[in-house]
């Protein structure tokens, strides 16, 4: 308990102390030295230990709120090297010689292709490593190679960057944090601010050939995929396609425990005309058994052209196509006509239907529900926010028998029914959609408290709330809220508690849902070259982690695109079900 209260106190002091003190400042804390530093935009954790000397694990340790995240304007402690300290590390680093042979970093080495080339494997590489960031391998960085573990791990996946352009500049690592409630979220594509322009023109439509015979593979040999990503936007990084690429890696590396060998070769397309045509033209895609990317349809129709030629199928893997065609194509984002499938029940005519609006409602989402709704009958309410002041001198002049309309922030008057009700949300803000929520979920707790029956209730919400940050998120479970997602991940699943974990301990950095489709990519196409892809991909159903997939052709563009939507069910008693 002493002790527990001592550091209670030396934190109290030390927040008080760096509270006042300025960016740069050496404050004493029990003895140890620090310098104080006031947290800048784009600072990582990583930036912050290179520039100090110090590693990730000690600024976490002296910044226990560190967990959560930096954030701009905080002030740090960053712990000073004395000499002591250097005095430690040079026995370290004699004792580490006993242990380890050095590898200096050279142009084009990941830590996949490092640990391949020494035969370890990749959690003894980032385990003696701590302090290395797999995104920013710099040439001529030292890496500390493991004696007793070379030569015990064979056939890792080759990863061997086969584009004109130079390895891609990953994304930096951010410190792992709490995840917070179960959230859905749609990898979003959206086309980057710079693109070069090049001369590859899309072929007419009339070109479609319907009926392929791809190549099946035999066991033990090994796959060629090819992986076209826009890694860079101009001079700028896109983060998100180098979490897509890592995620790919990691099952490909699952893969080959399980006994299909791979060989990555990657790709920088930069959302570029005249650098897909370079890759085509370079000839190098005629060796590969299959292609996945580009990711964006405009530069994905040139390579499904020259694909149809050799017969090599093509992924498109976050597109929604509305151009591309083919037989040897793949789409794995959901068909939009098969998107309200799985809700067909909420709109058979057996609810009260109320369609709430806000002051400013998502306009798509508007056109989508009234589509779903049709001919059936339903009621609206202009939801129009008031101080809870303003409510209250409302009710006090109702119950002195003024004529006075009820507020329109209270939703109470919409549950006076005895029918189950569908309510249908068309706010379009992350505060709005927030507020009218939490207005529903008062009105059923005032109704309560009153003796009054409320009956069932669920909310079909926009599938866009999975991306609201700030919105409380118990509110989704209060309200039996229903959405509709391209992808899900609940995190209070053991298997995706597993895979983030493994995905950490690989790249230092939480997976994003890019992450999860690169996954799924490889997981579901390179397996499905062994077992021939027309008879292993038709009319089956694939779960790799949680999203499903199930593949039909499409009729006039001959496209096999994947019919599953996820339909997310957050339940009352704060439990999650997917169909």
């Amino acid at each position: 308990m002493i002790k527990r209260i001592g550091i209670a106190a030396l934190m109290a002091i030390f927040a008080c102390g760096v509270a006042s003190a300025q960016s740069g400042q050496t404050v004493y804390i029990g003895g140890a030295k620090y310098t104080v530093y006031t947290v800048a935009k784009g600072d990582t954790l990583y930036s912050l230990s290179k520039r100090y000397g110090v590693t990730t694990e000690e600024l976490m340790q002296a910044n226990p709120t560190l967990a959560q995240g930096l954030k701009a304007g905080e002030n740090i402690k960053i712990p000073q090297k004395g000499v002591a300290n250097a005095k430690s590390e040079k026995k370290k680093a004699k004792a580490a010689k006993k242990l380890f042979r050095n590898h200096y970093v050279r142009k084009g080495d990941t830590l996949y292709s490092i640990a391949r080339i020494y035969g370890i494997s990749m959690a003894t590489l980032t385990a003696d490593n701590p302090d290395v960031d797999p995104a920013h391998l710099a040439i001529g960085q030292m890496l500390y190679i493991r004696r007793s573990e070379i030569g015990t791990v064979s056939e890792e996946p080759e990863i061997t960057p086969t584009t004109p352009e130079q390895t891609p500049e990953q994304s930096t690592p951010t410190t792992p944090t709490q995840p917070e409630e179960p959230s859905v979220v749609t990898p979003q594509l959206t086309t980057p601010p710079e693109r070069e322009q090049g001369s590859v023109t899309t072929p007419e439509a009339e070109d479609i050939v319907a009926d392929f015979q791809f190549r099946t593979l035999l066991p033990g040999e090994r796959a060629e995929v090819a992986l076209m990503l826009p890694l860079t936007a101009g001079e700028r990084r896109q983060t998100n396609f180098v979490d897509f690429y890592q995620g790919f890696l990691l099952a490909a590396d699952h893969l080959r425990q399980q006994g299909y060998q791979s060989h990555i070769h990657l790709y920088n397309t930069a959302h570029s005309d005249e650098k897909v045509a370079q890759i085509i033209d370079s000839g190098e895609l005629e060796r590969c058994n299959i292609i996945v990317g580009p990711v964006y349809e405009d530069t994905l129709i040139p390579v499904v052209r020259y694909a149809e030629r050799h017969s090599i199928p093509v992924v498109s893997p976050l597109a929604n196509l509305t151009q591309a065609t083919g037989g040897n194509l793949f789409q794995m984002s959901p068909r939009p006509e098969s998107k309200y499938d799985k809700i067909k029940s909420l709109f058979d005519g057996n609810k009260r239907v109320v369609v709430i609006s806000g002051e400013n409602n998502d306009a798509d989402f508007e056109d989508e529900v009234k589509q779903m709704l049709g001919d059936m009958p339903y009621t609206t309410h202009q939801y129009i926010y008031e101080h809870p002041s303003i409510i209250e001198k409302r009710e006090k002049a109702r119950a002195e028998g003024a004529n006075v309309p009820p507020s329109p922030s209270d939703l109470s008057p919409l549950m006076e029914s005895s029918d189950d009700t569908l309510f249908i949300i068309l706010a379009g803000t992350e505060v709005e959609t927030d507020r009218i929520l939490a207005a529903l979920a008062s009105a059923k707790i005032s109704l309560t408290a009153r003796s009054i029956k409320v009956p069932p209730y669920v909310v079909f919400g926009n599938n866009k709330w999975g991306r609201y940050r700030n919105i409380d998120r118990a509110l989704f479970f209060s309200n039996n809220v229903i959405m509709l997602s391209t992808y899900h991940t609940d995190r209070t699943q053991r298997a995706t508690r597993d895979f983030e974990a493994e995905y950490v301990k690989a790249f230092g950095a939480m997976p994003s849902l890019y992450t999860y489709r690169g996954y799924d990519a490889a997981m579901v196409f390179i397996r499905s070259l062994y077992g021939g892809m027309d008879s292993t991909l038709t009319g089956q159903r694939f779960v790799p982690l949680q999203t499903p997939y199930s593949f039909t052709q499409d009729e006039n563009s001959k496209v096999r695109i994947n019919g599953e939507w996820v339909r997310i069910n957050y339940n009352s008693n704060f439990t999650i079900t997917t169909e």
